[in-house]
């Protein structure tokens, strides 16, 4: 009797392996976890564009020899398209003094039923367009320009103020020249104050920045913008995990009075 039964265990054992194999096994929490930040890496990249300006300054005697001399003289950073009619954000010191502005767009990807969407490991080149300077305050080192594109995805702000400490947050850019780049971090402190008579206030990250993204948008778990990444803090010239972020309600603010008379009124 109990041979029988063991034979009988056996083969039911034997049937039961070969479906266990062959089925695929839930997603583990890092593999979701994985896919919430390819998702919403996706989702801010659709928002985020390059920004090239080109300008000229006066060289000082010492570098050109004589008095009087001009250099042409270009600068890049990152941009964020934040309002309905092409509006972006940049920093006022990527722009400032720019007698032409361009901004390069994110690459579109798109598909139809006969050609599906194909994907390359090299994204392609997005489309560059003029940009035209709305106004810019050089206190909060923010700019506003407008671009002719009005149907594009647009990244919607958090409330600045209810940002917490060691919060999770994304920075997105151009650091280095190095087109849709995006580093993770957390916030290590909500409201930084530089010098002790800084009028200006910043949400400070460990989230690698570098040149380069100086103009890009910092978000949270959620894709909203929680600030604007403006500079580091380095020995090295290089990201230290010193970054600063002018904060989203800032931005709103400015970018309001931006837009009704193209300077900012204290």
């Amino acid at each position: 009797m109990n041979r029988m039964i063991k034979v009988a265990v056996l083969a039911v054992v034997a049937v039961a392996l070969p479906a266990q194999t062959g089925s695929q096994s839930p997603p583990t929490r890092l593999e979701r976890l994985s896919e919430s930040f390819q998702q919403l890496s996706r989702r801010i990249g659709a928002s985020v564009v390059k920004v090239t300006a080109v300008g000229y300054r006066q060289l000082e005697a010492e570098e050109a020899g004589e008095t009087g001399v001009a250099a042409r003289q270009q600068s890049a950073g990152s941009g964020v398209i934040i309002g309905e009619g092409g509006y972006v954000i940049t920093n006022a010191h990527v722009v400032v003094g720019a007698q032409r502005v361009q901004v390069t767009l994110p690459a579109v990807e798109t598909s139809t039923a006969e050609e599906p969407l194909k994907r390359s490991a090299v994204r392609p080149m997005g489309r560059i367009v003029r940009g035209a300077i709305v106004g810019l305050d050089l206190e909060t080192d923010i700019a506003l320009l407008k671009i002719a594109d009005p149907g594009l995805p647009v990244l919607g702000l958090a409330d600045s103020d209810k940002v917490e400490q060691g919060e999770l947050v994304l920075a997105f850019g151009n650091p280095m020249g190095l087109d849709n780049s995006v580093t993770m971090g957390i916030v290590s402190s909500t409201a930084r104050q530089l010098k002790a008579d800084d009028p200006m206030i910043y949400i400070q990250t460990d989230a690698p920045i570098n040149p380069g993204n100086s103009g890009g948008p910092l978000v949270d778990t959620e894709g909203k913008m929680v600030g604007i990444n403006t500079m580091i803090l380095s020995q090295s010239g290089g990201s230290e995990g010193l970054g600063f972020a002018v904060p989203s309600n800032i931005v709103a603010n400015v970018v309001e009075q931006l837009k009704k008379s193209g300077r900012v009124i204290r």
